[in-house]
Formats: C-alpha cells, sequence, structure tokens
C-alpha cells in the first residue's frame, strides 16, 4: 500500500481553494516523489512507514501539498507524463470545422520538455520545505 502523506483537504487548505478533481491522484504520486526525495533521510516512522517525529511529519505533508499544487495551478498531469499529447487548442469554428493550435513558445519543445520533467521532479518549493525541517535529501545517514 503507497504512503500517502496529505490529503484533498490538507491541499484545499494549502492552496485556499477547493481541491481538483485529480487531487487524490496527484497527492499519491506527489507522496511518491517526497519518499523518492527522502530515501536517504534518516527519521523514525510508525509501523506503517510514516514518520512519528511531528516536524518530520508536517514536513512530508506540506511537501506534498506544495508539490501537487504546484501540478494543479500549472494543468500538469503526472501520471499523463505531464503533458498533453497535443499542443493546446487555441480557437475553434463550427462553421466549416476550423481548429487552430496553439504552436507558441508556451507549447514549443523547451516548454514540452518543462512540463515533462516538472510531473518526475521534486519542485523547488517542497524541496525547500524538507531541507527546512532538517531533512537531509542529499547523502545516506552512515552510522560508525
Amino acid at each position: 500500500m503507497a504512503l500517502i502523506y496529505a490529503s484533498p483537504a490538507d491541499l484545499s487548505a494549502w492552496t485556499g481553494a477547493t481541491a481538483p478533481p485529480n487531487a487524490v491522484q496527484l497527492l499519491r504520486r506527489a507522496s511518491g516523489l517526497v519518499r523518492k526525495a527522502t530515501a536517504t533521510a534518516f527519521y523514525a516512522t510508525d509501523p506503517t512507514g510514516l514518520p512519528t517525529d511531528p516536524v518530520t511529519l508536517g514536513a512530508f505533508k506540506d511537501a506534498t501539498t506544495a508539490q501537487a499544487a504546484m501540478w494543479s495551478a500549472a494543468g500538469i498531469d503526472p501520471p499523463g507524463g505531464g503533458v498533453a499529447v497535443t499542443a493546446p487548442l487555441r480557437a475553434k469554428k463550427i462553421g466549416s470545422a476550423a481548429l487552430d493550435y496553439d504552436t507558441s513558445a508556451s507549447s514549443s519543445v523547451t516548454a514540452y520538455s518543462a512540463r515533462a520533467a516538472a510531473a518526475v521532479e521534486l519542485c523547488t518549493e517542497a524541496v525547500d520545505i524538507l531541507q527546512a525541517a532538517g531533512i537531509n535529501l542529499l547523502n545516506p545517514w552512515i552510522a560508525g
């Protein structure tokens, strides 16, 4: 069973808006990125794998909600690879059925690549939250 560090209610509280319809999916994937980023960190857990320290648990929750909020605001869908298969529709016309796709810079290969990367990388705010809580994201913890 996958650990999910935040709930749709947490996401709503973070953003001040109603959670998006895909909030559970966003939070599940964001939790996975937090777990991946903290794989080398040393912290106590309960039997389910959640951190037992309230500061650490709060940082995991906040990092998860920050990540999900960024995805939601940017319209990034991690399960879909972060990007739409086609360029966004800019205009349509009913008579003679004309469609106009946005191929501007915001839909460029660079933007496409950035959105794809954002779907699989922890955002800066989430990293900052974890680091501010003293969670080591860089090196494995070594005893002795």
